[in-house]
């Protein structure tokens, strides 16, 4: 299969950690941000209860970086208003 490279800026944090991560799955970088990758596009591209759980995991993570940001909270809508829970 050919390769590409993909560059992106993230913060150091998540830098940090997903390089923690991959060593913790004994793999190098570059493997685990591709096999991340790939299991985003599958769920994306899975059943409605694959999708619905990474709607959930990119919600919430965007959520954590509003709150990070010091965005206020003020009218905003729960997960589970915003899922139907």
């Amino acid at each position: 299969m050919a390769t590409t490279q993909l560059n992106a800026r993230v913060p150091e944090e998540l830098a940090a950690r997903v390089r923690a991560s991959a060593s913790r799955a004994g793999m190098n970088l570059g493997d685990y941000v591709a096999s991340v990758l790939e299991a985003d596009q599958a769920a994306a591209s899975g059943g409605p209860e694959l999708r619905e759980a990474r709607a959930r995991m990119h919600a919430a993570a965007a959520y954590r970086k509003w709150l990070a940001d010091g965005r206020p909270e003020t009218d905003a809508m729960s997960l589970d208003e915003v899922f139907g829970d």
